[in-house]
């Protein structure tokens, strides 16, 4: 039988477990926290002067055809009081009259820790709707010849469903 000291020892030492199990989880979370907050900042850069620029000029082309093509963003990125921030742009062509056999919209949403996911819906879909498979970039690896490449393959279906 364990002597009444021997069980205050073995209760101090949970004691203490548990809070360095608590401590070090805080730390994790904390650090884990910063490193969203820098991709997020990384991920809104290439959003804005990656991304959302190609969509722009390739808005511009299609008006200049008679086109209406549609730029979507949240325009978010991550704050600390946001717990799962919500960064998207959308670029869509207008859905024909009979339903498209081929996605016509393309989104680009940042995924931590991952870069973005680039994933091909039709119009007001989410990722879980998505079209084929869900690619995933790293942001560095986020180009404007990709952006336009992906763009391109929504005018195409856009021109060919019409």
């Amino acid at each position: 039988m364990r002597s009444e000291r021997e069980i205050l020892e073995f209760i101090r030492q949970a004691l203490r477990e548990k809070d360095e199990a608590r401590r070090v989880e805080q730390l994790r979370v904390l650090e884990e926290t910063e490193q969203k907050k820098i991709f997020f900042q990384a991920a809104h850069a290439v959003l804005r002067h990656v991304i959302l620029p190609g969509m722009t000029r390739l808005h511009n082309i299609s008006v200049q055809t008679g086109l209406r093509a549609a730029i979507g963003d949240t325009g978010d990125f991550y704050l600390a009081d946001q717990v799962d921030p919500a960064l998207v742009a959308k670029y869509a062509m207008p859905l024909p009259k009979t339903a498209p056999d081929l996605p016509l919209c393309v989104s680009f949403k940042a995924v931590f820790p991952h870069g973005f996911a680039i994933y091909y819906t039709d119009v007001d879909k989410s990722q879980a709707d998505a079209k084929g498979t869900v690619e995933e970039v790293p942001l560095e690896d986020v180009t404007p010849e990709m952006v336009e490449n992906c763009l391109l393959r929504v005018l195409r279906n856009h021109l060919h469903e019409m």
